[in-house]
């Protein structure tokens, strides 16, 4: 097995391991310093390889180096482990079909960055202090996360790339015309930076 794909594949499996796409460097190598070694005997810079193979992943967009403090988050598989269990996705292998009503939520990558920028940024669409929000039957406001800078053109799972949007606005960030999506895009990084 090449280089590249013996890290990347350790990469996913200390992620699924600790249940979380975002990683040290340093827990990295920990834990799976001595796998290389024996998959790799002949190699007397092994630390240094793994470092170098992270930068190779990264320039494919495999994996985000995060900050000057040794931290990535793993980009290129849909889901982890933990993340399919959150999901809950449904069982479509049955022959026959049957009707059924499903209400779905869409879940950023780790829900635990959602739930923690509903507590910081509220219950309110951040964009221009819109007041479309609406009550649900449980008595809280319906809100949705929002990746400011989508995950696929490198954002990032973190606070300060997220905001919480009422559903028109969301989908104008995604789907409005290149203008109303800069603007919207702008407004809300700076209204959570500022916020945060």
């Amino acid at each position: 097995m090449k280089w590249k794909e013996l890290v990347f594949g350790e990469v996913v499996s200390f992620c699924n391991n600790i249940g979380s796409r975002t990683f040290s460097l340093q827990d990295f190598i920990k834990a799976k310093l001595e796998i290389f070694i024996n998959a790799k005997p002949d190699n007397k810079h092994v630390e240094a390889k793994i470092r170098q193979q992270l930068q190779f992943l990264r320039d494919e967009n495999k994996v985000t180096f995060l900050d000057n403090s040794g931290h990535y988050t793993l980009r290129d598989i849909y889901l982890l482990d933990l993340e399919k269990e959150e999901t809950k996705t449904l069982d479509l292998t049955k022959e026959e079909p049957e009707k059924r009503e499903y209400i779905v939520e869409t879940y950023v990558r780790r829900v635990k960055w959602a739930e923690q920028a509903k507590e910081i940024l509220g219950d309110r669409c951040l964009y221009k202090e819109c007041p479309n929000t609406f009550t649900k039957d449980d008595g809280t406001k319906y809100i949705e996360v929002h990746h400011i800078i989508p995950l696929c053109k490198g954002g990032e799972d973190g606070l300060w790339n997220l905001s919480v949007l009422c559903a028109h606005h969301h989908k104008m960030a995604h789907y409005g015309n290149e203008r109303a999506r800069r603007d919207i895009e702008s407004f809300l990084l700076n209204e959570v930076k500022r916020r945060i």
